[in-house]
């Protein structure tokens, strides 16, 4: 048994589907070839791409036919997704603590203005679509690897363990309180916590040691930073993750969106 893993889709479907089809985990006509191997997505299935809706529906669909299978298709919570979640739930609520040339927004503006909210996919949301992103997990625990979507402690805020914040994650994702909601989705665009180069080192590694010693793991992966801009290059050249932290910690946002022909990561 194999576990791939696959970063920010971002609506991105046909180049999702090129990716799936090219490891062997689905068939042209989109089963579910990968028999007992584990997919594990990362978050941020709509925005900026032309068809969210459609990627949700291919991983809610591929979900259901890997457990078939006897394979296991699992999701995470993106910031993104929150930030739909937000401008669907309070769409004319302003955003707390937020003004953009010395105006309020509202979580739709934001959502559309900012985030690269896609008016077709609010259009083709349904309530299975939205209960489906209400369900996913902040983390997931694979082995000795700590699945996350951002590169942020901001995890740590909703509680001690991985069981504890995913029931956090879920609680606030249900609540309808503005400020809730609007410093979750702001401190979910939180970046580049781990990374040496970017924080003072000490810094950097007593968050990473924060957030492994959380979820008792050994590495991390995650999504939410595109690769191509740590590398100073375009995202149609990057093909592989970036590691980083000796090797603790692994980055695999190929940025589909800014036209990257994406990866997908093999856990060992």
């Amino acid at each position: 048994m194999t576990v791939y893993v696959i970063g920010d889709t971002h609506g991105c479907l046909t180049a999702l589907d090129t990716l799936l089809q090219a490891e062997g985990l689905t068939d042209r006509d989109h089963r579910w070839t990968g028999g007992t191997d584990e997919l594990w997505f990362l978050g941020d299935y709509t925005d900026r791409g032309p068809d969210g809706v459609g990627v949700i529906e291919r991983v809610m669909d591929l979900q259901a036919q890997a457990q078939t299978a006897g394979g296991r298709v699992g999701a995470l919570l993106g910031n993104h997704d929150v930030i739909l979640l937000n401008a669907q739930d309070l769409p004319e609520e302003t955003v707390p603590d937020l003004t953009i040339a010395g105006q309020p927004w509202t979580f739709r503006q934001l959502w559309q203005d900012h985030a690269g909210g896609q008016a077709s996919d609010a259009a083709h949301l349904t309530p299975e679509h939205l209960t489906w992103l209400r369900a996913r997990p902040l983390l997931a625990r694979v082995g000795d690897t700590l699945l996350m979507h951002a590169d942020t402690t901001m995890y740590l805020d909703l509680g001690d363990t991985p069981d504890e914040i995913n029931a956090a994650g879920h609680a606030l994702l249900h609540s309808r309180d503005a400020t809730l909601r609007g410093t979750f989705e702001a401190n979910f665009a939180r970046r580049q916590e781990f990374m040496p180069d970017v924080l003072p080192d000490d810094e950097a590694e007593a968050n990473l040691q924060a957030m492994l010693g959380a979820s008792g793991c050994t590495r991390l992966v995650h999504g939410h930073t595109p690769v191509f801009l740590l590398h100073g290059q375009p995202a149609a050249n990057v093909t592989e993750p970036y590691v980083y932290a000796q090797g603790r910690c692994t980055d695999v946002d190929a940025a589909l969106f800014a036209g990257g022909p994406g990866f997908t990561l093999r856990l060992p």
